[in-house]
């Protein structure tokens, strides 16, 4: 790939749609590069989600020039992560991904 290539990722989500708003929060513009990036790797702990969003990171990593990750396994594939995971992630993270095992 060069340096003028793009390269767009998109998310898939498996439910019936998005879910109604709640407030006026609104979401982090987009990176125009994951360059200098630290990555939040969030699993829920089922499978593979962990060994599958190292070899995101990897994959990533090949393709943009990645400062780190912050690595998150969840207590339960049913609830938010903990209270610290959240403020590492929130505060050390750029960009998040997070992975579903089953």
């Amino acid at each position: 790939m060069t340096e003028r290539e793009s390269v767009t990722l998109l998310g898939l989500d498996p439910t019936s749609g998005p879910l109604e708003r709640r407030d006026d929060r609104t979401f982090s513009s987009r990176p125009e590069s994951l360059d200098g990036a630290v990555l939040g790797l969030v699993a829920n702990g089922l499978g593979q989600g962990e060994t599958f969003l190292s070899a995101v990171y990897d994959e990533l990593g090949s393709m943009a020039a990645l400062n780190g990750a912050v690595s998150v396994l969840k207590s339960s594939v049913s609830v938010a992560p903990e209270p610290a995971d959240w403020a590492r992630l929130t505060s050390e993270a750029s960009v998040a991904i997070t992975g579903f095992g089953g």
